[in-house]
């Protein structure tokens, strides 16, 4: 994967929780996923970092990593 589709599918995931976390600023949530993605700054295998980062960022705003199915999550809006 490419620093560019990381990048993307980061923002995907950002809008995604946006979407889930109407209680939330969408700031907020912008914040929490970008603290979740610094952490994984110097890890060499990025495969799957799109998917910890929205675990990380999923709990930091609800405590539960537990992950929504995306399915049922409404599209954010300004996305």
């Amino acid at each position: 994967m490419d620093a560019n589709d990381e990048r993307r599918q980061v923002t995907e995931v950002q809008h995604r929780l946006i979407g889930m976390y109407t209680d939330k600023k969408p700031e907020e949530v912008a914040e929490a996923v970008e603290a979740a993605y610094r952490h994984f700054d110097g890890i060499d295998v990025r495969d799957f970092v799109p998917l910890l980062v929205e675990r990380r960022a999923n709990n930091a705003l609800s405590g539960s990593s537990v992950m929504a199915d995306s399915a049922e999550v409404p599209p954010a809006l300004g996305g």
